[in-house]
C-alpha cells in the first residue's frame, strides 16, 4: 500500500514506465490496461488512464479520498521488441510483488539499458539485407553487396547523429545514401544488379510493423493513435521511395 505522501511519486514512476512502454512501439490499449493494473494492484480507486502516442494522463483516488492527476509527454518512438519484453516482465513483477516506492523508483527511474552486442546487430542487418536481395531474384553477389550496404545503414542507425533528427527526414537521407552506395558497388563490379541490391536494403527501412500496428489500433477503437501511426508509416514509405529515387536520378547515369 502506498502512503498518502508518496502518491505523487508513485504516479511519477508509473507514468515514466508508461512513457518507456509507448516509446517501444507497444499497443496503446495494452499500455492503458497495464498502467490500470499496476494502479489497481496498489489498491487505488477511481483509476482513469488515457494514452496516445504523444501523451499519457493518469488520475487515481487514494483511500483517503484525494485525487491525484499527472501527465507525461512522449517524444520518442520506435520498435524495440527486446525492451518491450523487459517492460512486460517489470509490469508483471510490480503487479505481483507490489514493491515499495523506493524499489519502484530504483527499478523505473534509474533503469540502465544493457549494452547490446554491436557485432550481432550488424550481422543481423547484413543477413536480412543480403537474404532479401537473393530472395527477390538477385545473385549471391547482389546479396553480398546488399550486406555491405547494410553495414552503412547499421552505422547510420546506431553510431551517427542522423537518427536524432525527425524520423521521416532521417529515412529520406539514409535511403539516399544507401541507394548511392548500392549504385557505386554495382558500378565497380561488386554485385550484378543495382536494383536487386537496393531491394534488399529497402527492406531494412520498410515500416511494416508500424503499419500493421496502426490498423490494429484502429480496430481497437484507438482511432487517434491508429491514424497517427498510419500517417507516420505512409510518410516513412514515401521517404524511402524518395531517397532511393533521388539517388538514381542524381547518380544513376554516372555510376
Amino acid at each position: 500500500m502506498i502512503k498518502e505522501k508518496d502518491c505523487e511519486k508513485f504516479l511519477e514512476n508509473v507514468l515514466e514506465l508508461g512513457r518507456q512502454y509507448v516509446a517501444t512501439g507497444a499497443e496503446i490499449k495494452r499500455v492503458e490496461d497495464t498502467l490500470y493494473r499496476i494502479c489497481s494492484a496498489y489498491d487505488f480507486e477511481g483509476i482513469e488512464v488515457y494514452a496516445v502516442t504523444s501523451l499519457i494522463v493518469i488520475t487515481i483516488k487514494s483511500k483517503e479520498g484525494h485525487f491525484y492527476t499527472q501527465s507525461v509527454r512522449v517524444t520518442d518512438g520506435a520498435t524495440d521488441l527486446g525492451r518491450l519484453e523487459e517492460i512486460n516482465a517489470q509490469c508483471r513483477y510490480i503487479c505481483k510483488e507490489k514493491p515499495d516506492i523506493d524499489v519502484l523508483d530504483e527499478m523505473i527511474m534509474h533503469y540502465k539499458k544493457p549494452k547490446g552486442k554491436p557485432v550481432i546487430k550488424c550481422l543481423g542487418y547484413m543477413l536480412a539485407a543480403g537474404g532479401f536481395a537473393v530472395f527477390f531474384g538477385g545473385s549471391l553477389f547482389d546479396g553480398f553487396a546488399a550486406a555491405l550496404v547494410a553495414v552503412a545503414i547499421y552505422f547510420m542507425d546506431y553510431h551517427f547523429k542522423l537518427k536524432k533528427m525527425n524520423n521521416v527526414v532521417y529515412t529520406l537521407i539514409a535511403s539516399f545514401i544507401s541507394g548511392t552506395i548500392a549504385l557505386l558497388l554495382a558500378h565497380i563490379g561488386i554485385g550484378d544488379s543495382a536494383d536487386k541490391i537496393m531491394i534488399g536494403d529497402i527492406m531494412l527501412f520498410i515500416p511494416g510493423l508500424l503499419l500493421v500496428n496502426s490498423i490494429k489500433e484502429m480496430f481497437n477503437r484507438d482511432i487517434v493513435t491508429g491514424l497517427y501511426r498510419f500517417i507516420e508509416a505512409i510518410f516513412t514509405a514515401v521517404a524511402i521511395a524518395g531517397g532511393y529515387a533521388l539517388s538514381v536520378v542524381c547518380f544513376g547515369g554516372v555510376l
